[in-house]
């Protein structure tokens, strides 16, 4: 468990990309900012193409049904929030939160939801406003995750169910260098102009560096079970990709 000071902070200060600990914030803006034009197509080489049917599985059997209200935090290019649409229907609601500008923009080319740029640490939501809540690989990029769960509890409504997705440090040595190499193949590929560029290679180099390095899948659990939520708990398939359920009772 990595702490600093009255935060849980998700990994390690990873020097290699910013400075200082005070510095992590504005890094992971920025980095996001300037990839966001070419974030979809390098997400579906990192994927392979399989991350549309792999998110909307699990929102299904995570509970999310017609007609819930859902927010979507740190919804990126809106890749999870297209697949809460599908499923909750005209009179349910998704609405799309990221810290990153950039991203917003990409997302409302392509959706029709409310956006709202906005940290997971300080939601800028009523209690008990949501049904459903996701966030959809981007735990490992908070600030403080204690922060980020109070907040998550806070904004469900009695009843409501929070899933994360998550990729998570796999624990079998072959599978850890698999992936290792994978990402390692990733950050080459992805790097070259036309394909991606120098910015995309660097965000891929740390997603890797920040698996690596992110706290145990004990401390998300538990950490979840301090805050309130109950219920908690996690699937993992091949090792390595994860999901996270709790409720609010």
């Amino acid at each position: 468990m990595t702490q600093t000071g009255e935060k849980l902070v998700p990994h390690p200060h990873l020097k290699q990309f910013y400075e200082d600990e005070s510095q992590r914030e504005e890094f992971v803006n920025r980095i996001f900012d300037d990839t966001a034009s070419k974030y979809d197509p390098v997400n579906n080489i990192l994927s392979l193409g399989s991350g549309i049917r792999y998110r909307k599985q699990a929102l299904i059997r995570s509970g999310l049904t017609s007609e819930m209200s859902v927010l979507d935090v740190a919804t990126g290019t809106g890749l999870v929030a297209a697949a809460e649409i599908s499923i909750v229907g005209p009179k349910g609601s998704v609405t799309g939160l990221d810290r990153s500008y950039n991203m917003l923009i990409e997302v409302g080319n392509k959706l029709n939801i409310p956006l709202i740029q906005g940290d997971a640490n300080v939601l800028p939501f009523a209690d008990n406003s949501f049904h459903f809540l996701t966030m959809g690989y981007a735990l490992r990029h908070v600030d403080d995750l204690k922060g980020t769960f109070k907040e998550y509890f806070r904004v469900l409504k009695p009843g409501g169910i929070l899933l994360i997705l998550e990729l998570m440090k796999p624990t079998n040595k072959m599978i850890y260098r698999i992936v290792q190499l994978y990402f390692r193949l990733m950050v080459a590929l992805i790097s070259i102009p036309g394909i991606g560029g120098k910015n995309e290679g660097r965000l891929i180099k740390y997603y890797w560096d920040t698996i690596d390095t992110f706290v145990g899948s004990s401390t998300i659990i538990k950490t979840l079970y301090d805050i309130g939520f109950e219920e908690v708990n996690s699937h993992q398939i091949f090792n390595f990709f994860t999901k996270y359920t709790a409720v609010k009772q």
